[in-house]
């Protein structure tokens, strides 16, 4: 039998907590939304996730659930809502914290169905009572104005009119910067286009990826206390479809049964394959580790090396090695441009770049409003660098794997024309060596996955071999 997500309900709006002079902390959800989009970009300059674990202190469960699918509604629809607000908005009465509260109700009034609209009206005024004191009449005016419209049968949602800029539309409407929607038309066409747009901003479940040492597949299925589906490429992935709470207190999770990990990235062990005993693996710019770990789970008798710059990602890639029972897997801080490599040759390295993450704003929309559009020209050059510097450390006949998570031409078949000229020892492999259920989707130099076809993050994968 399926279970049914829990519906949020509305929360007083005025319950708050003095902790020092100028400094509130509130156990209610809109509240502490609103005090999170401010940080999240904002001067601190937070992601969205830092902004929650330090703001949602107080808030259960099922309150931080809703608080952050309100931040995460806001931020995929922010330009579309900020129109949409100052279209009922009188010249010079739209402060910065008078916009968010708009946007906030606007963004439940639209995208919660689950949410009563008269209760929404409510809360958004109480929000507004404390956060813009003396404008919360307004603000009913506003949204209780928009309700009478849908009643009447006016459009909804709401669509900005048209200009002479098709991209300009584009931006407009599902909400990204016009540099972007320019470039995925000139690149895909309008109508193409609009579906990409459209499944950035689609909310994403978690895939998880099985620990094949701690059991199978439909044994962690029936273990999870919610519906799943099997992952289309991946062998070892779950989508959770109904869930609740924090993967941390899922059922399995504390024994090591998972990780979370989309799709894409988990073709990395796919790409692998099964390596023999004592193979040497390197993950060149391991981050937080989520390839390298797939790669040690999936091959115990392989020695694997996460590098990475950042020590702090190490040590959590280490704890995250415990928690997952992996004995092969070591550590070591490096930059990969500045620090001479090991002097070891290894069968497979893996270079997971530093990218634009054009393909991930499904999961990090506010990537849509920290990137430039010389950012993919920007980081081509970088990954080129970072992919030349690894090749070094490939043994003679093994193999290198090249991934970002996007797919912008620069950062994609660029990066692979560009390494290839650097490096005339190596060549693209063969159709062949690939897996055989991603080779109908295979381009001359890689595999691009886009989330409007494949319902993974966007994402390029390329693979080497050494002559």
């Amino acid at each position: 039998m399926k279970k049914k997500k829990p519906i949020a309900r509305p929360q007083p709006a005025d319950r708050t907590i003095r902790t020092k002079p100028g400094r509130e902390l509130s156990d209610n959800p809109r509240q502490v939304a609103f005090r999170v989009l401010k940080e999240t970009g904002g001067e601190r300059g937070l992601t969205p996730e830092e902004a929650l674990a330090a703001e949602g202190l107080l808030l259960s469960p099922r309150d931080l659930g809703l608080t952050t699918a309100l931040v995460y509604e806001v931020l995929r629809h922010r330009s579309f809502l900020t129109w949409l607000a100052r279209s009922r908005l009188s010249r010079g009465r739209a402060g910065p914290e008078l916009l968010l509260a708009l946007e906030l109700g606007l963004a439940q009034l639209l995208f919660f169905d689950r949410l009563g609209e008269h209760a929404v009206v409510s809360e958004t005024v109480a929000l507004a009572k404390t956060v813009v004191p003396g404008r919360q009449g307004l603000v009913n005016a506003i949204l209780r104005g928009l309700l009478r419209d849908k009643i009447s049968g006016a459009e909804w949602p709401p669509e900005p009119p048209k200009g002479p800029d098709p991209a300009r539309n584009l931006a407009l409407k599902f909400s990204y910067p016009h540099w972007w929607a320019r470039r995925l038309l000139n690149s895909f066409g309008e109508t193409e286009a609009a579906a990409i747009m459209a499944a950035g901003n689609a909310p994403t479940p978690p895939t998880l990826r099985l620990n094949p040492l701690k059991g199978s597949r439909e044994e962690l299925q029936k273990l999870l206390p919610f519906e799943t589906r099997p992952t289309e490429l991946s062998p070892w992935g779950l989508v959770a479809l109904e869930f609740s709470g924090r993967p941390e207190d899922w059922p399995g999770f504390a024994e090591g049964r998972f990780a979370v990990q989309d799709e894409a990235s988990q073709l990395v062990g796919l790409l692998a394959g099964l390596l023999p005993p004592q193979a040497a693996v390197l993950d060149a710019c391991a981050g937080l580790g989520g390839k390298a770990l797939n790669l040690a789970a999936l091959n115990p008798a392989a020695n694997v090396l996460a590098r990475d710059k950042e020590a702090g990602r190490l040590a959590r890639l280490t704890r995250e090695a415990a928690r997952l029972g992996l004995h092969n897997i070591q550590t070591e801080a490096g930059d990969l441009l500045t620090d001479p490599l090991p002097p070891k040759l290894f069968d497979l390295v893996v270079v997971d770049a530093p990218c634009s993450g054009l393909g991930v704003v499904r999961r990090r929309p506010d990537l849509k409003w920290k990137k430039t559009a010389d950012d993919p020209a920007r980081l081509a050059e970088l990954q080129r660098r970072l992919l030349t510097a690894a090749a070094h450390a490939v043994g003679p006949g093994g193999r290198m794997l090249y991934g970002v998570c996007t797919f912008t031409e620069e950062e994609g078949p660029g990066v692979v024309r560009n390494f290839l000229s650097d490096r005339a020892d190596f060549q693209v492999a063969p159709p062949e060596a690939w897996p055989e259920v991603l080779r109908p989707r295979l381009s001359p130099s890689g595999l691009t996955l886009m989330p409007h076809h494949h319902l993974t993050d966007g994402f390029f994968w390329a693979m080497f071999q050494k002559k």
